[in-house]
């Protein structure tokens, strides 16, 4: 059987195998549609009607072909939809959530790219540190969001793709007595005056919970939303501020030094959405683009 012919068969079993209803159903003459059954049984050798003095009743090979049948063309119908939505320019809207230090740094192209090769998508981008993002995609405030590992989502509800690998280090002005220490561990942080991402930013309890575990007593002075405030206190004080590793590409500055850690907190950056089992064309086409971004970024 064709596609068609399966729809007609489907038709009949839903009609409660009344080939006379069927056939006003789908448009077609009773004969055409009993001769196109009885040439398929005689083909295959099967029945999948049992005939019996004034109706059809489905045989057993009839009720199993039928269940088979209707996937079939629930399969055959989602093709199609997705085939045509393909052919059509790229619409829609896509709630994007970036930490603000993670927008600055890595999504700048990325984004821009996107786009501007999909002017008719509109991107709407939720620009908040990624403990309060986590929040917000569990709750369908976005669709996708750029969180750091750990996270605290259910891995059987959400997917989690790493796209960048990294470190935290400290940065200080080049007049700091830490700035020349090759590397720096956790103790020399204990007491030292420090600015650093309010608590709406994951690196916030990343680096309570180290100093906690370290067990040391920060002084943190400062708590700002934004990453290049935190690097400018650091200039002509003692303050020093804890940061991923690649701020420094985004550095221009002389007054600023990049100090490793002996024992880092990783920085791992991750791509996140809800599990679903159909995504809107543009955020599927947005992930897509994303991934494939990042990962030819990694093999350059």
């Amino acid at each position: 059987m064709d596609i068609k012919q399966l729809q007609y068969f489907i038709a009949i079993v839903e009609c409660d195998c009344n080939l006379s209803k069927a056939a006003k159903k789908i448009h077609i003459s009773q004969p055409a549609l009993s001769k196109m059954i009885r040439e398929f049984e005689k083909k295959e050798d099967i029945l999948l009607f049992e005939r019996q003095v004034d109706r059809l009743k489905l045989s057993p090979a009839g009720e199993s072909f039928f269940q088979c049948a209707k996937d079939l063309i629930k399969q055959y119908d989602q093709m199609m939809t997705q085939l045509r939505e393909g052919a059509l320019k790229l619409t829609g809207k896509v709630r994007i959530g970036i930490p603000p230090l993670i927008l600055s740094a890595l999504f700048s192209e990325v984004l821009s790219d996107f786009i501007i090769e999909n002017p008719q998508v509109k991107v709407e981008v939720i620009e908040v540190g990624a403990y309060e993002l986590e929040k917000q995609l569990i709750m369908q405030e976005v669709d996708i969001a750029i969180l750091l590992n750990p996270t605290m989502l259910c891995k059987e509800s959400f997917e989690e793709v790493l796209l960048l690998e990294d470190t935290l280090c400290a940065f200080m002005s080049p007049d700091n007595p830490l700035a020349s220490q090759e590397k720096l561990s956790w103790a020399q942080l204990d007491g030292q005056p420090m600015a650093i991402f309010d608590s709406s930013f994951m690196i916030h309890h990343q680096l309570m919970r180290e100093f906690e575990i370290q067990g040391i007593q920060p002084n943190i002075l400062i708590t700002s939303l934004y990453w290049d405030y935190l690097l400018r206190t650091t200039i002509k004080t003692d303050l020093v501020t804890i940061l991923p590793s690649p701020i420094m590409d985004y550095v221009h500055d002389a007054k600023v030094a990049q100090v490793d850690m002996e024992e880092p907190i990783l920085w791992h950056v991750l791509l996140c959405r809800p599990k679903k089992k159909y995504y809107s064309q543009a955020e599927a086409h947005m992930f897509k683009h994303i991934m494939e971004y990042f990962n030819s970024e990694v093999k350059k």
